[in-house]
């Protein structure tokens, strides 16, 4: 079948249209690479990506180390454009970060061409808008993460799917498997959000009788899960002796660390055998648990919730739609953008994504606020949806679908203003917020019922309507996403967060009043920044290199704790063996192990204090009659020389610890 020329695309449109839609992109760009080069990121994940981008066999099975002898303790595809980042600019704060901008400026993008495709010119201009004012999109794109290429992902693999449904062809659907399977590198089951919207819209959309239908979803289906379980399939089928130890496991099973620890855990601690025993998620971070009301949380609702009304409206307006369209003898009676089969599957395959992303993050332990970016996407194109459907309905001839448009712009400025007070936005941008989104209400509201005078309406007037009623919707998220701009306040590669995090049991409204008048803008620092280690441990690197630690490319020396580790890979590139994983519980060496280590001359080890007596690099020790060399404690370092003293030692532990020669 050919493709039908009519498929939307950016470049066919006016010039004012697309100089918009480039103007939406520069500015999220601008936010995202205003403190590229300051971020506060997490040593542990940045390490691999250093680890990656020298060695091939790292780059293979997503190693924490150089060497390749422990892999992350989730599925490195995320690593991936950090590393050949790394490789093509050197280490840097900046190189390590720069894939995620990218990567966030595909997002808006994706939107703007769904939302076209779908809901027309008006709509994928407020989609993109929409999806670029997203705090957590801001703060998150602006950091080395995961999050950041799931999210890419499953919006390229729904315009693809868009495509497919709009082409009637086959191979766009074994493109949206395949960045389904993208998005799982990256973030593993979470990827797998959109699948079942992505199934119950093929059914519904997909042109043809229904066994072609059937088979389509299948085609869209079997690709995603086999794009997804490949690597895995791949790592199984090297012998353990010839890959990394899987961190995250317990018996070196990547199935385990992927479904157990990264997946059904989440849901149900500990249910899986094989899984290390989950733990309350990252240091500092808020690991909320199950909870109905957890999207509403003023926690969350500044990161997402600026839409929420907007949304839920346009979800509505299309749910009456479809129901007029059944109560219609004919469906073809129904104008809009739920008219055609395709509309209707594209607003049914958001809907079940939306409801799929909201019961999962409510059911399951949020770790970090960047999980909240799996419903960013579709809150997004829903407001959009509101916003395109109200313009058009104001010239309808019922009082009701007039409504729809002052109705959008109050209860959306109404909230904005509200959730603006009540959260962390600093003063300048709370008032600054409030008045444009008023002014944007009120003249929606005013050039809509004068139009409604005097049809019919002007292009230009048309165009001014659609802006003042744009303007009323994104200016809050807008407005508050500009907090990025102050390095204190725009989160890190740890915890992406726009704004300062309310404290466990500390109200957004107490914090808002303290921390108001603390907004202080920077200028941008686009390019640059290096790995910084804690005092503590620049002095242990000494204390290792003098002590012969790294001689001939040999590792610098073994340790228990990647905590110790990761800053050092991080800071210098050389190889640190490193027991225990992330969660501690990962038994990467047996004590044998160790002490051939010791023997083929790794002479130096690193035990952290408080470590178990049953711990293998403590029993090696042990065994081995090995010197303490020095010892450096977690207390009563010094002024200045606290472990924590660098914005970049997010996840390094302020532990002691203690150098032993074992020659």
């Amino acid at each position: 079948m050919p493709e039908t020329p009519a498929l939307p695309r950016w470049w066919r449109e006016p010039w004012w249209a697309r100089a918009t839609l480039a103007g939406i992109l520069a500015l999220f760009a601008v936010l995202t690479l205003w403190n590229l080069a300051r971020g506060g990121d997490f040593a542990f994940y940045e390490a691999s990506a250093r680890s990656m981008s020298q060695s091939p066999q790292a780059l293979l099975f997503g190693a924490f180390d150089p060497s390749g002898t422990v892999t992350l303790d989730k599925l490195s595809g995320f690593a991936v454009p950090q590393a050949l980042s790394i490789r093509l600019f050197g280490m840097s704060t900046s190189s390590l970060a720069l894939p995620q901008v990218i990567e966030g400026l595909v997002t808006v993008f994706a939107c703007g061409l769904i939302g076209l495709r779908w809901l027309g010119r008006t709509g994928g201009l407020m989609a993109a808008a929409a999806a670029a004012a997203t705090p957590i999109f801001v703060s998150m794109f602006a950091h080395p993460m995961e999050d950041g290429l799931v999210t890419m992902a499953l919006a390229v693999a729904v315009l693809w799917w868009q495509r497919a449904m709009l082409t009637a062809r086959w191979w766009p659907l074994l493109l949206a498997g395949v960045f389904v399977g993208v998005g799982f590198q990256a973030k593993m089951m979470q990827a797998w959000f959109v699948l079942p919207a992505l199934v119950v819209g093929t059914i519904i959309g997909f042109s043809g009788r229904r066994r072609r239908r059937v088979g389509a979803a299948a085609v869209v289906l079997g690709s995603g899960l086999a794009a997804s379980l490949s690597w895995m399939l791949v790592m199984q089928l090297f012998p353990a002796s010839s890959r990394p130890f899987v961190d995250g496991s317990t018996d070196n099973d990547v199935f385990a660390m992927v479904f157990g620890y990264n997946g059904i855990d989440r849901l149900f601690p500990n249910a899986i055998a094989g899984a290390v025993h989950s733990g309350g998620g990252l240091p500092g971070a808020s690991g909320a648990s199950a909870a109905l009301t957890k999207l509403v949380e003023p926690i969350y609702l500044s990161q997402i919730g600026w839409l929420y009304p907007a949304a839920l409206i346009g979800v509505v307006v299309g749910a009456a739609m479809l129901v007029r369209g059944r109560s219609q003898s004919s469906r073809r009676a129904l104008d809009g953008p739920l008219a055609s089969r395709v509309g209707r599957a594209t607003y049914i395959a958001l809907s079940v994504w939306l409801l799929t992303g909201v019961g999962i993050l409510s059911a399951a332990r949020m770790p970090h606020t960047a999980y909240l970016s799996a419903i960013g996407v579709q809150l997004a194109l829903f407001a959009a949806l509101a916003t395109s459907e109200a313009l058009r309905l104001r010239a309808s001839s019922s009082a009701l679908s007039r409504a729809t448009l002052p109705v959008l712009v109050v209860v959306q400025g109404a909230w904005v203003v509200v959730l603006g007070a009540t959260s962390t936005t600093p003063t300048p941008l709370l008032v600054s917020m409030a008045v444009v989104v008023v002014l944007g209400a009120v003249a929606s509201i005013v050039w809509a019922w004068r139009a409604n005078l005097r049809r019919p309406m002007t292009k230009g007037g048309r165009r001014l309507l659609a802006a003042a009623a744009a303007i009323a919707i994104v200016a809050g998220p807008a407005a508050y996403s500009l907090q990025v701009i102050d390095p204190v306040r725009d989160g890190s590669g740890g915890d992406a967060y726009v704004g300062i995090k309310p404290a466990a049991g500390t109200s957004a409204v107490v914090v808002s009043s303290r921390a108001a008048h603390r907004f202080t803008p920077a200028a941008p620092l686009v390019w640059g920044g290096t790995p910084a280690l804690a005092p503590s441990l620049v002095e242990l690197l000494s204390a290792v290199r003098s002590a012969g630690g790294g001689a001939n490319g040999a590792p610098l020396f073994l340790t228990d704790s990647w905590s110790i580790a990761a800053p050092i890979i991080d800071a210098t590139g050389q190889e640190v063996l490193t027991d225990g994983g992330y969660s501690g519980q990962a038994t990467v060496f047996t004590v044998p192990q160790i002490e051939a280590r010791i023997v083929a001359g790794v002479h130096l080890i690193v035990v952290s204090d408080g470590t178990s007596k049953s711990d293998p690099v403590k029993k090696a020790v042990s065994a081995d009659s090995c010197t303490p060399l020095r010892s450096w404690s977690a207390a009563g370092r010094g002024a200045g020389s606290r472990d924590d003293a660098s914005p970049r030692a997010f996840g390094q532990h302020a532990l002691g610890f203690t150098l032993y020669s074992c020659a």
